[in-house]
């Protein structure tokens, strides 16, 4: 029986980690997981890497498959990736997990299957769902800040305040006690824990200003939790609820390469959780079930075309 290795990074990206617990978890048996760094392939096993792609490529991070994400990564004049994929053999098969990676990729001259492979959520969420009656918060938000503030957690604290809402965060950004707001630090939790807490919040607040793919917006719809997002990539390409709308785009610097970033206004983001609030239960009801069924949709996908990570043919 094929033996497994999943490579994945231990720090930095921390969601990573995460999504490969998830897929040992679908796979079952034969499977370990390891880093990404050279030594942390083995002969004899497959070796999928998940993984940022552009520095992945800079790194020099060999696997059999990769399986590979970016939040709108630009290489600079110094990383010669060109140079390193003609040097290297890094893959045999490369995939990624939305059609705005994959045109990126294709944009930068990096190999990619033209098969788009979603990331999964752990199913056990698929046993929780959100009853518009029995919801404690106003607004759920799930995200690690990090140096560029990717996920507009800073205007999250600032608009959740200034509005008076009923929130838990699920983060690491600086919050005072307050008596409608409880906070958990992102990755602190279960995901029976996070599920019960998206079952307790009528939305999700998603502000990301980019991703490479977007697991909250996801695993939120799975529960019947309706996000409030930025309607912006990658999420874009599945989320359903309320979009909201960038006023431009521009490129920045962060993670020592520049980043393409989507630019919201604040006004905007307060508008979308006003009219969130003031849909009746009905309307609620309705857009929940479209959440809902567009995120099996996408955990389908990901179940029929998992043998291709694997190295064989994808399922009928």
């Amino acid at each position: 029986m094929m033996r497994i290795n999943i490579m994945c990074p231990k720090g930095s990206f921390g969601s990573l980690n995460y999504l490969a617990n998830i897929v040992k978890q679908i796979i079952g048996n034969n499977v370990i997981i390891s880093g990404n760094t050279p030594n942390d392939y083995k002969p004899n096993y497959l070796n999928l890497l998940i993984d940022e792609c552009i520095s992945s490529i800079i790194y020099r991070r060999k696997a059999d498959v990769w399986w590979t994400d970016t939040p709108a990564m630009i290489p600079t004049s110094r990383h010669d990736i060109q140079k390193i994929l003609q040097e290297e053999k890094l893959f045999k098969k490369h995939y990624t997990v939305s059609k705005f990676n994959y045109n990126h990729y294709k944009q930068l001259g990096i190999p990619v299957e033209e098969t788009i492979i979603p990331r999964p959520i752990n199913p056990i969420l698929f046993n929780y769902y959100t009853d518009y009656n029995n919801t404690i918060y106003d607004i759920i938000t799930i995200g690690k800040k990090d140096m560029c503030d990717r996920k507009n957690l800073t205007l999250q604290r600032e608009i959740v305040l200034e509005l008076n809402l009923k929130a838990v965060f699920v983060s690491d950004v600086f919050l005072y006690k307050r008596p409608n707001i409880v906070q958990y630090n992102f990755g602190s939790i279960s995901d029976e824990f996070k599920a019960q807490l998206l079952t307790q919040s009528k939305f999700l607040l998603w502000t990301s200003f980019v991703e490479g793919f977007g697991m909250p917006v996801l695993e939120a719809m799975a529960v019947g939790t309706i996000p409030i997002y930025t309607d912006v990539p990658a999420h874009n390409e599945f989320a359903v609820g309320i979009p909201i709308k960038p006023i431009d785009k521009i490129t920045t610097f962060c993670y020592g390469v520049k980043v393409i970033k989507y630019l919201i206004d604040k006004k905007d983001v307060i508008e979308a959780i006003k009219y969130a609030l003031g849909l009746s239960r009905e309307e609620y009801i309705n857009l929940q079930y479209e959440c809902m069924n567009k995120a099996i949709e996408v955990y389908n996908d990901f179940i029929s075309k998992l043998p291709l990570l694997l190295g064989g043919k994808r399922a009928n």
